[in-house]
């Protein structure tokens, strides 16, 4: 069961959480920063730098489309000639 899924602050990977405690380590698998859970913000340990949990959360991105889902006929050439 996924808690929160959150984007590392430092390379942008979505990280999964499946708990959330006080003084939990928080790991990055693709950069390896890795983060400690305290008072609802996120302590980097390399760089001391913290950010409210809130403000990594990910949200998927949908896909907008203006108008039609599918590209314009007028970009393909139905006149075939034999």
């Amino acid at each position: 069961m996924v808690v929160k899924v959150i984007r590392c602050p430092s390379c942008g990977e979505v990280i999964e959480l499946t708990d959330m405690y006080e003084g939990m380590e928080i790991h990055c698998d693709l950069c390896g920063l890795v983060m400690i859970v305290r008072n609802n913000e996120l302590l980097v340990l390399d760089t001391n730098e913290v950010y409210p949990i809130e403000s990594l959360v990910y949200e998927e991105e949908k896909e907008e489309f203006e108008g039609e889902e599918f590209e314009d006929e007028e970009y393909y050439d139905y006149d075939y000639e034999d």
